[in-house]
């Protein structure tokens, strides 16, 4: 009875490790300019274990800020174009990754044919 027990643990843990790998197969790393490995489950980031902001453009209309809020309801237009320099027609947008499965939000935005980079914001 103990073996299968071990090969019934050894197959969960193989399993929940595939898991947070999958989260990332479907992300765009390379529209991300910080490293989202770094995140931990309450979305903090790094040694510090700090929230941080970050930002990106999205053209500015209802259907794509309607998309914008379904991903993650919190993240909110702000005036300005940001160190991303949003070109003209478009909205900088802002968000943050405090208690977020934040991971996941990323790679949904990564995913969107429109957003080009996602920058963390050094607030000056």
């Amino acid at each position: 009875m103990k073996p299968y027990f071990l090969y019934i643990v050894a197959l969960f843990v193989l399993l929940s490790c595939n898991s947070s790998k999958n989260q990332l197969t479907n992300c765009n790393l390379k529209k991300i300019t910080f490293n989202i490995k770094h995140f931990d489950d309450r979305g903090l980031y790094g040694d510090t274990k700090t929230a941080i902001d970050y930002e990106f453009c999205v053209p500015n209309n209802a259907e794509t800020l309607k998309t914008i809020s379904e991903i993650d309801s919190s993240i909110k237009p702000l005036n300005g174009k940001g160190r991303t320099k949003c070109k003209e027609n478009h909205i900088i947008m802002i968000g943050n990754s405090y208690n977020k499965d934040i991971k996941k939000i990323l790679c949904k935005l990564s995913q969107l044919d429109y957003i080009t980079e996602i920058n963390q914001v050094f607030w000056e």
